[in-house]
């Protein structure tokens, strides 16, 4: 078995190329500096960060996948579960018109973080051999960084494809029928539950959001697979290919290159267009950020217009109002000029004007399997649109 130790700028290519990867969810890449403030006091101590293959996995290993969801919701749930206020804060001012028990215990900061991992420790009777991502994006980072706490490796593979996607019924290991519970959810108010049984992906899916949207818009969670399903159903390489992508950007950028030619030279993606940011929407509900993107062409796209509809993730895009890349192909928007990925999180990284240009990549195989596309395509977010393959869009 080969274990890759990981040096404090191998994550941090992580950060950026996961960024780049992102389709515009999984995070937001996060400053150097705050990067810096939360990994050199871990490298003091001594913790190591380490990836291993998933074909390198021990037979009969167990694999944990933290699973957590969240989004936007509506004003009047945030006024009931104010998240940033302040757990212990705000659990104080809930007592005030929901009186506590006295058996009521609240939790600290960090306790919706690790009680998912404890609680499925004691279920399975065993600590696993290392952990996952669901997804890739930004915070790839910061999964092999708690892994390495934990003193495990991170799997270099990922559930979703060289991308991230809203929803948790939206990965691979659906399509292989991988088993999802037991399903340890937890919230930062305190509530811890155990799923023993789904009817599918799409009902775990459901009944989670659903504890998101009344615990202020996100909870936490945890799954666990066996070592086949994961060397069976994952996408091998991601991880690696987030912290290629991210040295790509930044060596583009030291040695005044183009950043998205490094990201399309390292990826084998396709240029899809370019322009300026000409409008925004954005809504939260239902544990969603919801919205479109409108980007005015520029150069050899002068007088088009692209736009991109986003749940969490960007999912459908049109040029001139007809359907041109869609899921589940993978497509982000970056800053021409830096090549930092572009949130749909974060309403500052799309003011009227920035130059961007939008890229993409072919899914993962096993998207375009039959029961892959049956999962996975525009028809699952209400839209009549057939997919088409990104490589014969851009023919």
């Amino acid at each position: 078995m080969v274990v890759k130790t990981l040096g404090k700028e191998d994550l941090w290519c992580g950060v950026v190329g996961g960024a780049a990867l992102a389709t515009g969810g999984g995070g937001a890449a996060m400053p150097r500096e705050f990067f810096d403030a939360r990994v050199d006091p871990l490298i003091e101590k001594g913790v190591k960060f380490q990836i291993v293959e998933p074909q390198d996995i021990p037979e009969d290993e167990l694999i944990f996948v933290r699973l957590g969801v969240g989004g936007g919701i509506e004003r009047r749930m945030q006024e009931r579960c104010l998240r940033r206020f302040g757990v212990a804060d705000w659990i104080r001012e809930m007592d005030r018109v929901f009186p506590l028990p006295k058996w009521a215990e609240i939790p600290d900061e960090e306790w919706a973080r690790v009680a998912p991992y404890r609680r499925l420790v004691e279920l399975k009777g065993r600590e696993p051999f290392g952990f996952m991502p669901f997804e890739i994006g930004p915070n790839v980072a910061f999964e092999i960084i708690r892994a390495a706490m934990l003193g495990k490796p991170l799997i270099d593979a990922d559930n979703a494809g060289y991308r991230a996607v809203p929803e948790v019924s939206l990965g691979t290991l659906n399509v292989i029928h991988a088993p999802i519970t037991p399903y340890v959810v937890a919230t930062s108010y305190g509530d811890l539950m155990v799923f023993e049984k789904f009817l599918s992906w799409q009902r775990a899916e459901d009944l989670v959001r659903h504890i998101a949207i009344t615990s202020g818009g996100g909870c936490s969670g945890m799954v666990s697979f066996d070592e086949d399903f994961i060397k069976k159903g994952t996408i091998y390489g991601t991880v690696s290919l987030a912290m290629k992508v991210g040295k790509a950007i930044l060596d583009a950028r030291e040695g005044g290159d183009d950043p998205v030619e490094a990201i399309l030279e390292t990826t084998g993606g396709y240029r899809l267009f370019e322009g300026k940011v000409g409008g925004t929407t954005r809504e939260g509900y239902g544990a969603f950020t919801w919205g479109n993107i409108w980007i005015k062409g520029t150069g050899e796209y002068a007088g088009h217009t692209m736009r991109i509809w986003y749940k969490n993730e960007n999912q459908i895009s049109w040029i001139d109002e007809e359907p041109y890349v869609t899921c589940p192909d993978p497509f982000t928007v970056v800053d021409k000029k830096t090549g930092l990925g572009l949130s749909n999180f974060r309403p500052d990284h799309w003011p009227v004007g920035r130059e961007v240009t939008v890229w993409g990549m072919k899914c993962a195989d096993l998207w375009r399997t039959e029961r892959g596309l049956r999962i996975y395509n525009p028809k699952h977010f209400g839209f009549d649109i057939k997919y088409v393959p990104i490589e014969e869009k851009v023919e």
